[in-house]
């Protein structure tokens, strides 16, 4: 690339499902700053949310075609198809999400001659036999979307140079209407009840049992959950009727909601009280923890993966995981001491402006991708 033009960017991605990765890709699509350093143009495999969502934002989106690994006619005209947007457009640079994206398109990407660099999103992000086959066409640069990510990659990317980029945010925006009260009594929740909102990929992961087993224990009466995601794998649809049940056992049908997938989840936090996802499992990042810190709740979630990178005891309140006691614990205090969640939620808006300035992580992502490509173009 030239010195001084934007670096051009095509992330290539499956898209069929959506979650921290599918809403970085969209705060790229729809950041296009005057003499923006970068610009992003996507290559996608299946329609859906993220697909529309990009071309809402004026985004250029190649339509690959749906691919199934099982099936490798689809994976061959798929990967005929990026031939030829490759072709036809020039792309300083390949960003791939996955395992499978960078299986499935790494080896059209690199005989190309188009740098490649893979974004980890998680430190394992894939069964084994998957990140095998990835590595027959291995990126230049690996971007790591935490510290706990990178120092639990390096060991099987030792040769391959990493850094860290939180995934890019913005500060939530939230509509003039409906408003915070007409929110809460759509969902029916009245002006004092206290709001514990769950925002998350419906996986076991996440906590949602662990949630349910604590409020078993949790005393008094004025307070409710909204639990926000949408089942869309078989998988998530099983795990979800699972959640419905364990509600309707335990008789609390009336203070927890399962209110699906939402577009509007900033005004649904903005008329919560506090965040809640006590993750079973290490997160790699936690998006929503940085939404939600945004919108001034504080955050209660387990002591696990890089959830300590973004929570901290000024913010919110970390757990020891599995732990129902603990967690019925912290939301008790929390349920009952509103000086305490204002406290921590104040912080929170504070510790979020180090994940919510957009211009210096998009400028920094740009540099970083510039500099590779620029390197990438005097190696070869």
């Amino acid at each position: 690339m030239r010195p001084g033009r934007a670096v051009a960017v095509l992330h290539v991605h499956s898209g069929n499902l959506f979650g921290g990765v599918e809403r970085i890709l969209e705060t790229l699509a729809g950041y296009s700053p005057p003499d923006a350093p970068m610009t992003s143009a996507f290559a996608l495999c299946f329609g859906g949310r993220l697909q529309d969502t990009l071309g809402a934002a004026g985004a250029v989106v190649h339509e690959l075609g749906e691919v199934q690994i099982r099936r490798p006619d689809q994976v061959w005209r798929a990967r005929r198809k990026l031939r030829a947007v490759l072709a036809h457009n020039s792309y300083d640079v390949a960003v791939v999400h996955s395992s499978w994206s960078q299986a499935i398109f790494g080896p059209v990407l690199k005989s190309s001659g188009t740098p490649l660099v893979r974004w980890f999103h998680a430190p394992d992000p894939g069964p084994a036999w998957l990140e095998r086959w990835a590595r027959r066409a291995n990126p230049a640069l690996a971007l790591c979307n935490s510290r706990y990510t990178l120092e639990n990659a390096r060991a099987r990317l030792a040769d391959i140079p990493l850094e860290v980029h939180y995934p890019l945010a913005h500060w939530p925006v939230v509509g003039e209407s409906p408003s915070r009260a007409e929110v809460r009594a759509q969902v029916g929740a009245s002006d004092d009840t206290v709001v514990i909102v769950m925002t998350s990929r419906i996986e076991p992961l996440k906590g949602h049992r662990l949630l349910l087993d604590a409020l078993t224990r949790l005393p008094g009466s004025n307070w409710q959950v909204w639990i926000v995601g949408g089942a869309q794998r078989q998988e998530e649809v099983a795990y979800l009727a699972e959640l419905k049940a364990a509600v309707a056992s335990a008789s609390l049908d009336d203070r927890v909601r399962f209110l699906g997938e939402r577009t509007d989840v900033s005004n649904l936090m903005a008329a919560a009280d506090v965040y809640c996802q006590p993750n079973t499992g290490p997160e790699a990042f936690g998006l929503s923890f940085v939404e939600a810190l945004a919108a001034g709740l504080p955050v209660v979630t387990t002591r696990l993966g890089a959830a300590p990178e973004v929570v901290g005891p000024t913010c919110g309140i970390l757990i020891e995981p599995g732990s129902p006691d603990q967690l019925a614990v912290a939301l008790s205090t929390l349920v009952a001491d509103r000086s305490t969640r204002l406290r921590l939620g104040e912080a929170g808006r504070r510790r979020a402006a180090d994940f919510c300035d957009l211009p210096a992580s998009f400028s920094a992502l740009a540099r970083s991708l510039s500099v590779f490509t620029h390197s990438s173009a005097l190696s070869s």
